[in-house]
C-alpha cells in the first residue's frame, strides 16, 4: 500500500475516536464481522457496497483454479462498489482477516451518505479515481514479460515521482497481486534488488533510497530486452 493510500485512513478509521457522524453511520448501517468470515463470494449478485470502519479484509480472485490475493483493505477503504451498477455480480471474494465493523450500503444508502456527508463523498470519489489509476498501472505492468521489470515498474509507480528516499508500506502478497506473480517469485526478485542495493527492506516496508537509480535500472532492463528483440 502506498503512503498516499495510508493517508486515506485519517479521520475515519481504527484508532480514531468516534465522532457523532461515525456513531450515526454505525448505528444505522454498521455490520460487525469476525475473523474468517466470508463477507461475499466471487460470482454472487452484488447488492451492497461496504465501507470498512474497523479491522482488515482481504480481497481474493480465482485465476486458473487458484485464488490470488488482490489487496488487503484497511479502515476507510470502500469495497464491493460494483453494487452501484444494476445487475452486477461480485468480481472477487472478501474474507475478514480480523474482527471488525463495516458499513453495509445499498444504492439508496450510498446516495444518501454522499448527499449528506460531502467530506465522506469526497473520500469515496478519491478512492474510486485512485483505483482506476491503479488498474491502468497494473495493466501496463502485466504487459511486461520480464519478472524484474514487472517488480521494478510496480515499485516506481507506487513511488509516484516522489523524491527519494521513498518508503512504501507493501507486503509481498500485496506486491504479488500488483504484478501478477506468485509470492515466492516476488520475494526472490525483491531480495535480488536489495542485494544490488536498489532497495532496503524493514518488515513490510520497502525503502527506495535512490529513485533515480531504480529508474535507470528499469530503463536498462528495457534496453536489454529491445536488443534481444523482446517486447
Amino acid at each position: 500500500m502506498t503512503q498516499e493510500a495510508r493517508a486515506d485512513d485519517d479521520g475515519y478509521g481504527e484508532g480514531q475516536g468516534l465522532d457523532a457522524t461515525s456513531r450515526h453511520l454505525i448505528e444505522q448501517y454498521g455490520r460487525p464481522f469476525v475473523q474468517g468470515d466470508i463477507l461475499f463470494r466471487e460470482g454472487e449478485p452484488s447488492t451492497h457496497a461496504f465501507l470498512l470502519h474497523q479491522g482488515r479484509v482481504r480481497l481474493l480472485k480465482r485465476v486458473r483454479m487458484v485464488e490470488r490475493s488482490l489487496s488487503v483493505l484497511r479502515p476507510g477503504d470502500l469495497f464491493g462498489e460494483g453494487a452501484i451498477i444494476d445487475g452486477a455480480v461480485r468480481m472477487s471474494t472478501a474474507v475478514a482477516l480480523s474482527d471488525g465493523i463495516m458499513l453495509s450500503l445499498d444504492r439508496t444508502a450510498l446516495r444518501a451518505i454522499v448527499e449528506r456527508f460531502p467530506q465522506l463523498a469526497e473520500r469515496i470519489l478519491a478512492q474510486l479515481v485512485r483505483r482506476l489509476r491503479d488498474a491502468e498501472d497494473q495493466i501496463e505492468v502485466l504487459m511486461l514479460r520480464d519478472t524484474q521489470s514487472k517488480v521494478v515498474s510496480a515499485l516506481l509507480k507506487m513511488a509516484r515521482n516522489q523524491p527519494g528516499p521513498v518508503e512504501l508500506t507493501v507486503s509481498p502478497v500485496d506486491l504479488s497481486s500488483r504484478v501478477g506473480l506468485d509470492v515466492e517469485t516476488v520475494k526472490r526478485t525483491v531480495q535480488r534488488l536489495r542485494d544490488q542495493q536498489y532497495l532496503r527492506i524493514v518488515g513490510e516496508r520497502v525503502e527506495i533510497p535512490d529513485v533515480d537509480a531504480l529508474r535507470r535500472l528499469y530503463a536498462l532492463l528495457g534496453t536489454k530486452h529491445e536488443l534481444r528483440g523482446e517486447r
